[in-house]
């Protein structure tokens, strides 16, 4: 600590106490705090833990009212070292003396030079280099690792804290210091407990309030991290959740990487005050870069609204061969050097986009600083939050810091622009029906047939289809229909033709009786009317399944790609979900059970609290079965959607047939 304080240019008054020592790295020494002749600011203390309630004795006899603790071996070792320390604190409190600590690293005030640390990080290479972020970490080893990367990438740090066991002073006094420190931006946070859900909450509102921003990596919030946890800071088991539901609710930018707190603490770019912007535009001059954040953006929640008319005739001025231009935007290598920023002016104007991410590749022929340029000068003239992807070597490293130095994201890996652009905007998702859809099925296309004649297709090659029976418009031959099958049952236009058959209010489930089957089909003709169906229709009535796991399977010809079987949680969930994996077709059975492992829903497939396993055979034939029909049917596609499946089988309920019209 001594090195430290001289090589960063502390210019306090700094004495040695130690018990037999006359001089330590050339300071002279004193042999109690009683010798020092004045009260000091702040006491560091570096001796074994039987001796440091000693010093906080020594402390409070000469009115010292802060102190750092170094010294571990208390809470961190254990009931007998808890007892310890919590004598410490008893002392403390009665005696008026604010700690940090014990087992802390130390704290850093990096423009003032008062390096009270032990971290070896603040003297390997060049010293640390001033900045607006404030480092707060539970581990003093992560966070001076923290500390080291961001010295490494060119980022400046205000201050570092290593909180330790933090049993008297916590993070939110750290973070309510911070709020009001005008050398602080942002405050980059490692916690593996949050003590106190008021205190926390009260000081980032006023970190919120004073428009700076708090990243946090939450450790611990899994049940393996808290146990881990629980023998490193005491943190209490069963809270890691709660803990990062906290987080979420306070508006903090919750990361999944420690990288991602010097990276994401170095954007100048965004506020507290409202979410960062979902809405997007993209420029790029490599289509394959293009390719790679588009994907990774898409799958972080990123929507990319169609550009005006106006913008698509600024793109057109400057190059009439963009024929189709569209956001993401690829505007190709010949606009560099000359027309790159004209294209990016003119989508960053557009009205519809709030951010803008520039994919950019290693460049060539000087380009890379007329890259950075180009976007510093955008960025400035539209005030809009900047977002580059850089991925490329070493040499890059002059440009990403020059970008990062004026508050811009830059990601150096496409799984990197990913996992940070989900910190930035969180893990909701957007609810503006505007995000890319992934098409799952073709129950979208308007050549899809489905009603009964795909169920009778089906069963007629082999399928297992829930009972039923197809019928004309008769109430009379329904209700006998009904009591033949057997009560309850479910009711449903049967045309193939008609879509979105449960919007359109024509089906109904859970008949139980021959009144509610003649009142069922009435309503459901006077709806089909209103519709636009036609006046002679087909009903399909049906056994009523139950049990089970409700699955959407799907076969696909994808031509020279081959044919694909998919499967996921079926139901109106495989939209909202969108939780479906693929397997070629023919496949064994271990294929396909390693592709529903793969689900974010695979323990509902293989046996939940109790239940049965789904059949995975049923599912095997299913699948099978439905990719010879498509074969010999000379289909695209087909759906099924929902299959309820359980450990003994299952049956179909509804189906879609998507014919091949390309001949």
């Amino acid at each position: 600590m001594l090195e430290h304080l001289r090589v960063y240019g502390y210019q306090g008054d700094v004495t040695v106490v130690h018990p037999s020592a006359t001089e330590v790295d050339d300071r002279r020494a004193v042999p109690s705090l009683r010798d020092i002749g004045h009260v000091p600011d702040v006491v560091v203390v570096a001796v074994p833990a039987r001796h440091v309630l000693g010093v906080l004795q020594e402390c409070a006899d000469i009115g010292v009212t802060q102190t750092l603790v170094l010294t571990a071996g208390f809470a961190d070792m254990g009931p007998d070292g808890l007892a310890l320390e919590q004598s410490l604190l008893d002392f403390a409190s009665e005696h008026g003396i604010a700690m940090v600590g014990p087992n802390s690293t130390g704290l850093v005030t990096v423009r003032s030079g008062l390096a009270m640390s032990m971290t070896s990080v603040l003297t390997e290479g060049e010293p640390i280099a001033p900045g607006g972020l404030a480092v707060i970490a539970q581990s003093g080893a992560i966070g001076s690792t923290v500390v080291e990367r961001a010295r490494l990438a060119g980022v400046g740090i205000s201050h570092i804290v290593s909180t330790g066991n933090q049993r008297d002073m916590d993070i939110p006094d750290f973070v309510a210091f911070f709020a009001e420190h005008p050398d602080v931006d942002t405050v980059a946070l490692y916690v593996e407990s949050i003590r106190d859900g008021v205190l926390f909450s009260q000081a980032v509102e006023r970190l919120h309030a004073a428009g700076k921003r708090l990243v946090a990596y939450l450790g611990g919030r899994t049940d393996a991290g808290e146990q881990a946890a629980a023998s490193h800071t005491g943190k209490i088991a069963g809270r890691g959740a709660l803990e990062l539901g906290l987080l979420r609710a306070l508006g903090v930018t919750v990361v999944d990487d420690p990288d991602d707190l010097w990276v994401l603490g170095a954007v100048r770019t965004t506020t507290t005050s409202t979410p960062f912007p979902r809405r997007w535009g993209m420029v790029a001059y490599s289509g394959g870069m293009a390719v790679l954040a588009t994907e990774q953006l898409a799958s972080a929640g990123v929507v990319f609204p169609a550009l005006s008319q106006q913008t698509l005739g600024k793109v057109k001025e400057r190059s009439p061969q963009f024929v189709a231009a569209h956001n993401p935007l690829d505007v190709g290598p010949g606009s560099m050097p000359h027309d790159f920023r004209s294209y990016l002016s003119a989508v960053a104007a557009d009205p519809a986009v709030e951010a803008l991410c520039v994919p950019l590749p290693m460049g060539a022929r000087g380009w890379n600083q007329q890259s950075v340029d180009d976007v510093l000068t955008v960025m400035d003239e539209s005030g809009k939050p900047f977002v580059v992807l850089w991925y490329g070597g070493y040499a890059l490293r002059p440009y990403i810091e020059q970008l990062r130095a004026r508050g811009v994201l830059v990601a150096e890996k496409p799984s990197d622009l990913g996992r940070l652009v989900r910190a930035l905007l969180g893990p909701e998702r957007t609810t503006t029906g505007e995000a890319a859809v992934v098409d799952h099925c073709g129950a979208g296309s308007p050549s899809a047939k489905g009603g009964a004649a795909a169920l009778q297709r089906l069963a007629a090659h082999g399928v297992d289809v829930v009972a039923m029976r197809v019928l004309g418009d008769d109430p009379a031959a329904v209700a006998k229909a009904a009591a033949e099958l057997g009560y309850p049952v479910v009711l449903k236009i049967g045309d193939e033709d008609v879509a979105h058959r449960t919007e359109l209010g024509l089906v109904t489930v859970g008949l139980r009786s021959e009144d509610a089957v003649v009142s069922a089909l009435g309503v459901m003709r006077e709806r089909a009317g209103r519709a636009g169906v036609p006046g002679t229709r087909q009903w399909l009535l049906q056994a009523m399944a139950t049990g089970g796991v409700e699955l959407v399977l799907t076969v696909r010809n994808a031509g020279r790609l081959g044919v694909f079987g998919s499967i996921g949680l079926g139901g109106a969930a495989v939209e909202v979900l969108r939780d479906v994996e693929s397997v070629p077709l023919p496949c064994d059975e271990e294929t396909l059970r390693r592709a529903l492992s793969r689900l974010r829903t695979a323990d509902l497939f293989f046996g939940f609290r109790g239940s049965d396993p789904v059949d995975l055979g049923w599912v095997h034939h299913t699948l099978h079965r439905m990719a010879d029909l498509l074969h010999t049917a000379r289909l695209r596609e087909i759906e099924v959607n929902p299959a309820l499946v359980d450990g003994g089988g299952g049956v179909v309920v509804d189906a879609l047939f998507v014919p091949d019209i390309s001949g």
